[in-house]
């Protein structure tokens, strides 16, 4: 007969599902897994909706054709046959699969690894090919799954893009005099110099301890911003010493 599949090459829905991810995944890359309510082929009968050993007969209306001719204001007009969609066969009752009733496909739920490359950020989307759908009609390829992710942000670290900021609290003195500080970054904590003379809000840049970047695999950087705080009481001599500095400098004191 003339009928073809016009489904054959027909692709399967793509799926979406939201995933949520902690901050240091989003960072460092992990590996994941979603579960999604799937379109797949009928395993009885392998997608063909056939009970074992039965076989398509050839569609009664258009003798196999696919189409079907109609009557048009007098004209004759061919169109895909109404009874069997233009494929030219039809699945005889007594010959269809019990599990999928002649669909051929059926809905599963699959799990589905998910590869989440370092640097990803909110409403970052993540293709699966053929992770989708298989075709409701026909043998194509299955649609795609998409994973869009939502990140939890972290409780340590902000960020902008690639980049990091932290807030390290240091004591009014370490600031007007330099020195030292411990801060965690996205690879464990590190040494870093404040100079003196440091103004409250100041920030050290450490260049590339940020998040790689999704495109050309550079790094951000870590903004550290000081919060100088001050003592809300001194004792003994601890306020002598602050006096004494006062009065250096100012005729109040």
């Amino acid at each position: 007969g003339m009928g073809g599949d016009p489904f054959r090459n027909m692709s399967g829905e793509d799926i979406q599902v939201p995933l949520t991810i902690d901050f240091m995944d989003a960072v460092k890359g992990a590996k994941k897994s979603v579960t999604v309510n799937s379109v797949i082929n009928c395993n009885t009968c392998h997608g063909s909706g056939l009970k074992s050993g039965k076989k398509k007969a050839t569609c009664s209306v258009c003798h196999g054709s696919g189409v079907q001719t109609v009557q048009m204001g007098g004209f004759h007009m061919q169109t895909p046959c109404q009874s069997c969609n233009g494929v030219g066969t039809s699945i005889p009752h007594d010959a269809k699969c019990p599990t999928c009733d002649s669909v051929g496909k059926v809905r599963e739920r699959k799990t589905v690894q998910v590869t989440i490359p370092p640097g990803v950020d909110n409403n970052s989307r993540i293709r699966v090919p053929g992770g989708g759908d298989a075709p409701i009609k026909g043998q194509g390829p299955n649609g795609d799954l998409f994973v869009s992710l939502n990140i939890q942000p972290s409780k340590v670290f902000r960020r902008q893009d690639a980049d990091i900021f932290y807030d390290a609290k240091i004591p009014f003195y370490k600031a007007m005099l330099g020195g030292k500080i411990r801060i965690p970054t996205i690879d464990g904590d590190v040494e870093v110099k404040v100079p003196a003379g440091s103004q409250p809000e100041d920030s050290i840049a450490l260049r590339g301890r940020g998040i790689q970047r999704l495109r050309g695999g550079t790094r951000g950087d870590q903004i550290v911003q000081l919060k100088v705080q001050l003592p809300r009481s001194l004792r003994g001599k601890q306020r002598e010493i602050i006096e004494k500095f006062a009065s250096l400098v100012d005729d109040e004191y």
